[in-house]
């Protein structure tokens, strides 16, 4: 494999993007295609991320597809879907965004994703409380969507899995803890292994953040048990 090994720069991005994607490599995650995230940590301002605290009531965003929306934040206010429906409706008019966050989650006192074509320009104007803050994620360093994922920009052009996160492309080491070298005493790319340097769990969703899943589920375990009851008592 052709790539000179950066194994701090190639984890420490691969950990920033898994954090932004709301899963990992397990029963759990939630099914986003890495393309699409790497794609976007590549270009200018692809990966925003949308915090809201817990002072904020109501806020006012505007973006590059020209009109501003108004989003209410509290903890029984707009949801992920509502959020999505706000910004196609005005900040990212006729452009093409992506969400990666549930659909049932409330946005109150949540960290929300938001992956915008190159250059696009989301800003928060005003609002009630705490303002939110919009800050981009991208991947660091010379070149580095080839260091952090050099099979899918490089040689055999594979696609990336959040598998590809638990590992780390360095050089062999060998006996007594050596570098494993060429037969001339030289270290090149063809010394390089990718190499298992982690399993952790990451998804953010086992926390209790997601209050609106919490109360969708507890609705549909409702009127769950009215059927029932009504069956029991025809």
């Amino acid at each position: 494999m052709a790539t000179t090994p950066n194994t701090a720069t190639e984890t420490g991005n691969k950990q920033a993007l898994r954090g932004v994607t709301r899963g990992g490599a397990n029963a759990y995650y939630e099914a986003i295609d890495p393309a699409i995230i790497v794609n976007a940590a590549a270009t200018t301002s692809g990966i925003l991320n949308l915090s809201i605290g817990t002072g904020t009531t109501t806020f006012t965003i505007s973006g590059t597809g020209g009109n501003s929306s108004t989003i209410t934040g509290t903890s029984t206010g707009s949801n992920v879907n509502g959020l999505i429906s706000a910004l196609a409706a005005g900040p990212l008019s006729g452009q093409t965004f992506y969400v990666a966050n549930g659909g049932a989650n409330y946005l109150f006192n949540t960290i929300t994703t938001i992956i915008v074509p190159s250059g696009a320009v989301l800003t928060v104007l005003s609002g009630s409380g705490t303002l939110p803050t919009i800050t981009a994620v991208a991947i660091t360093g010379t070149n580095g969507e080839a260091v952090t994922y050099p099979n899918y920009v490089g040689t055999p052009n594979a696609v990336p899995t959040w598998i590809d996160d638990a590992t780390v492309h360095a050089y062999q080491v060998g006996f007594a803890g050596q570098l494993v070298v060429n037969n001339n005493g030289t270290i090149s790319g063809a010394n390089v292994v990718q190499t298992q340097v982690r399993q952790i769990q990451t998804n953010v969703s086992e926390t209790q953040q997601y209050a609106g899943y919490q109360a969708t589920y507890s609705g549909n375990l409702y009127q769950t048990g009215q059927k029932r009851t009504y069956r029991q008592q025809s």
